[in-house]
């Protein structure tokens, strides 16, 4: 039962940007770094890649990276690769280091007109979310 919680925000999460994906355009397929990113945090929320700044700022690199890399190359396995690559490079070199983001980079070189805002927008949200949960949690052990 001490499992139920996370499994279940992770879905609940999950659809909720696959479902705000559908309806900006972006896709469902935006869920999949998001979901990604809500299991990391809920599972281990102490880990460095699970603060809110690793989060945001991931997310945002990877993002930023794929949409270069989209308008670089041509679609495909290539700008895929660099996608990821540049992604988890920037997310090295700010210290931001998020796995889950990578895919966010790759997502913008398989769409067929890269949009990150949605993807940064939602990382943004979920970081915020991490703030708050940490917050009150540490509030609910204190008392």
């Amino acid at each position: 039962m001490r499992y139920a919680s996370p499994i279940l925000l992770t879905a609940a999460g999950a659809g909720g940007a696959a479902a705000a994906g559908m309806g900006s355009g972006v896709g469902p397929a935006a869920s999949a770094p998001l979901a990604a990113s809500l299991a990391l945090v809920l599972a281990n929320p102490a880990l460095p890649s699970a603060r809110p700044v690793a989060v945001f700022g991931g997310h945002a690199l990877a993002v930023v990276t794929g949409v270069l890399a989209a308008f670089v190359l041509p679609s495909g396995p290539v700008a895929v690769a660099v996608a990821a690559a540049a992604g988890f490079g920037a997310m090295l070199l700010f210290r931001v280091v998020h796995p889950p983001a990578v895919a966010s980079g790759c997502l913008m070189v398989l769409q067929p007109w890269p949009n990150g805002v949605f993807l940064i927008g939602a990382a943004a949200v979920l970081a915020v979310a991490l703030i708050l949960h940490t917050r009150f949690a540490a509030r609910a052990i204190r008392t």
